[in-house]
């Protein structure tokens, strides 16, 4: 299995930094192993786009957690 090539968050739409995604390789080390990813954030993901790309780290983190990000729709 490889990762999908989804470079930007799925909430913000910014770019996730995903280095999985950018190299097609699990192998690659990426910033998301270094940090905790706040459950509300995750919760945040539309249904349709769960499993599809990596957060950011702005919209992964506590900090932004509270903070809706997503654009209209």
């Amino acid at each position: 299995m490889e990762p999908l090539p989804n470079l930007h968050c799925p909430v913000c739409g910014e770019p996730n930094a995903c280095a999985p995604a950018a190299s097609g390789s699990f192998d690659t080390p990426c910033w998301c192993t270094e940090v905790v990813i706040d459950p509300d954030a995750l919760a945040k993901i539309p249904e349709h786009l769960r499993q599809q790309a990596c957060l950011c780290k702005r919209c992964a983190t506590k900090e932004s957690a509270n903070v809706d990000t997503r654009p209209d729709q």
